[in-house]
């Protein structure tokens, strides 16, 4: 019983987030002896330790504040140095201003401006208030010997910061109420001349307020650069500190940076780390935790920082300089094996955790980097779900039990996190709504149903369905769905048309509930199956994009279908724009033009990539204009079946033919017919055929004459 509430604590330690300490779990014991580096030879904390501005880019539990934890007991030996760490998260959330009462009925834009600039404040305040815990620290007192001097000296310095910071941010605030009261009180005087005017758009909005929001965004930039100079108000005194401390680097620790909003990091980035980084002589370093997709540069010199990725392909792959499948397994596999027996030895020194499986020790680690891509708190909690589900009652942990915790996890956390939270992390140029971007994943699955039937015969055991591919032009499309961990990049390949494709994987989970077999393709020959034009998913994406209806408003704003008959009651004007004081009114259209725009370009590339022998099978498609198997498209034209196959293959990844499922299935034959794609092409490339022919003729009876 004792040993079974040991895993519980071994399987919680895994799921770690943010500033839990590890000290809260395991006694005796520290960040060193549990850390373990996701590279070979510390490769990941060893290029964080170094002296330069760098971002940690990783999904939700892939170990962002334990690898900042381990750097920063590292940096407390090295005296040159000191770090501080902030909480942006909590940051954020703490920084909502108590709101004066002449400005609360002023705009919800305006609020929020209000807000930005109390953030400015807290960002600078809890800077100041970090350093002077770190400084009145006695550890730092015994390691640097500062006298009474040097102390009142340092004290002076952080209370003119806090002293400036609090003078620029009053000001700011009273000028930006007394701006906005004025502009208030003259729309109000205009509102009888105002009323509705009609854009060109369809839709409506308020004369008055329809360049609020943009007015009250420049008011408010113009008013920090008036009353705010960063380098007096900041950086000056921490250059002061820097001298009096005799130190090099000040590290500053950003976590959580990647849950606060676009604007909010714009503030953060355009008011805090972009000038410090560029203007402090060097002094400070920024080590920031963010999201794939959700980071805003502003005017960080690329240059300058360096960028580290602990997701799977990213992080493996940038390792190996090219895209070596297996030895990223290899390296992947490593470190799932370093990563959970590390951590087995610390709470069962004995080396009796082998009591809790039934299954051996290299296809538990198989299984759970298969399970998880090497996400650690992913990996706890499926082994915390394996603890309720089996040791709770006595039975071994065994690989139904695991693939069947990560079906829970899946569903209890992944599914229900993205369709019931209005707050989920999105990446910032995503322009798809959660809806239509799920509408498209289940798509896909039904998809892979289909290239999982018995038609698709196939030498790979339990023909898994778990990878497809998807052009890298249009990839971005899926980022939202690999955020929230629905997918994973798994390698990059070139396509049958030469162009540059994404390998993702389908979480294990979501292929357990789908009934969908998985396997990683960790050699060439599995690579080859996923290869396959069917798992290709470049026509079923252009084609979800060119039906779906969604509904928008004049200013952008979209929402699903299925919002219809709600936004109906209230004449279909846009609940977005009525928060920011605007009116305008939804019509129903077709989906994103942009994206459409992006995969009508590739589609004009692969037209242009067509070969004689595609445009041959085509051309006979079109001719006898039914559904015929490839022996007799084979026999017809006098071409072997690998060649017309791979032909085929090929012209069903651009489209122009489809396999049909239920003949194939009946008949144990592929059998293809023409799309109307293929055949809008062939008689396109025949009339251009037919153009040149009479045009060469016309020039040869002119020569003649």
């Amino acid at each position: 019983m004792r040993d079974n509430q040991k895993f519980l604590e071994f399987a919680e330690s895994l799921k770690l987030v943010r500033k839990t300490r590890i000290e809260d779990f395991i006694e005796d014991k520290s960040i060193d002896d549990i850390y373990t580096d996701l590279l070979p030879n510390n490769g990941i904390i060893n290029k964080l330790n170094l002296p330069r501005t760098t971002l940690l880019i990783g999904r939700k539990g892939t170990g962002k504040s334990t690898i900042f934890q381990k750097s920063q007991k590292d940096l407390i030996s090295n005296k040159k140095c000191i770090s501080i760490y902030i909480d942006v998260k909590s940051l954020f959330d703490n920084s909502t201003p108590e709101i004066p009462e002449e400005a609360k009925k002023l705009s919800h834009d305006f609020h929020k401006y209000l807000l930005y600039s109390n953030l400015v404040k807290e960002i600078i305040l809890e800077t100041r208030n970090r350093l002077d815990e770190f400084v009145q620290g006695s550890i730092l007192k015994k390691i640097l010997g500062f006298d009474h001097e040097q102390m009142l000296s340092i004290n002076h310095e952080l209370n003119e910061i806090e002293k400036s910071i609090k003078d620029v941010i009053k000001n700011v605030d009273v000028s930006l109420i007394q701006k906005f009261k004025s502009v208030n009180e003259s729309s109000k005087n205009k509102s009888g001349k105002a009323g509705i005017k009609i854009s060109e758009t369809p839709g409506l909005e308020l004369s008055t307020d329809s360049s609020s929001v943009h007015s009250i965004k420049s008011e408010f930039e113009q008013t920090l650069v008036r009353y705010l100079d960063i380098k007096k108000s900041l950086i000056n005194n921490l250059i002061k500190i820097k001298e009096i401390l005799q130190i090099d680097h000040l590290y500053i620790f950003l976590d959580d940076y990647s849950e606060i909003d676009e604007g909010a990091q714009k503030i953060f980035m355009d008011w805090f780390i972009a000038p410090l980084d560029n203007l402090s002589e060097d002094f400070v370093k920024f080590k920031i935790a963010a999201y794939p997709h959700r980071f805003y540069y502003g005017k960080l010199d690329n240059s300058k920082i360096d960028e580290i990725s602990l997701d799977f392909f990213d992080a493996f792959y940038s390792f190996e300089k090219k895209a070596n499948i297996s030895r990223m397994e290899t390296l992947a596999l490593d470190y799932t094996k370093r990563l959970i027996k590390k951590r087995l030895n610390i709470f069962f020194p004995n080396n009796h955790w082998e009591q809790f499986f039934d299954i051996d020790e290299f296809s538990l680690y198989d299984l759970l980097f298969s399970v998880s891509f090497n996400i650690p708190r992913k990996i706890g909690y499926i082994l915390s779900y394996c603890y309720e589900s089996c040791l709770i009652h006595n039975h071994k942990i065994t690989k139904t039990a695991i693939e069947n915790a990560s079906q829970r996890y899946y569903t209890d956390v992944v599914l229900k996190y993205f369709l019931a939270n209005q707050f989920v992390s999105r990446p910032f140029a995503d322009k798809i709504s959660n809806e239509h971007q799920f509408e498209l994943l289940i798509k896909i699955i039904e998809r892979q149903k289909i290239n999982s039937s018995p038609v698709n015969r196939s030498t790979i055991k339990g023909k898994p369905t778990n990878h497809f591919t998807v052009n890298k032009t249009i990839s971005s499309l899926l980022d939202n769905l690999e955020l929230n961990g629905f997918i994973t990049t798994y390698n990059n390949v070139v396509d049958s048309t030469s162009e540059l494709s994404v390998i993702y994987s389908l979480d294990y989970g979501l292929c357990k509930r789908h009934g969908l077999n998985f396997s990683r393709a960790y050699n060439d020959k599995i690579l080859k199956y996923f290869s396959h034009s069917r798992f290709n998913m470049n026509v079923l994406i252009a084609d979800y994009f060119n039906k779906t209806q969604i509904i928008r408003c004049s200013s952008g704003h979209e929402f699903p279908y299925t919002m219809l008959e709600n936004l109906r009651l209230f004449k279909m004007k846009c609940p977005e724009c009525i928060e920011t004081g605007k009116i305008s009114i939804c019509e129903v259209t077709i989906s994103n033009t942009d994206i459409k725009e992006q995969l009508e370009a590739i589609e004009t590339s692969q037209n242009k990539k067509v070969t004689f022998y595609e445009f041959q099978v085509l051309d006979y498609l079109k001719t006898v204009n039914k559904t015929v198997s490839s022996d007799t498209i084979s026999n017809a034209l006098d071409k072997s079946s690998p060649t017309i196959n791979s032909t085929l293959n090929k012209l069903n990844e651009k489209g122009f033919v489809k396999l049909d499922i239920e003949v194939s299935r009946k008949l144990k034959k592929d059998f293809y017919s023409i799309t109307l794609k293929g055949d809008k092409f062939v008689t396109k490339i025949l009339e251009l055929i037919k153009k040149i022919t009479e045009e060469k003729k016309a020039t040869n009876i002119g020569k003649k004459l």
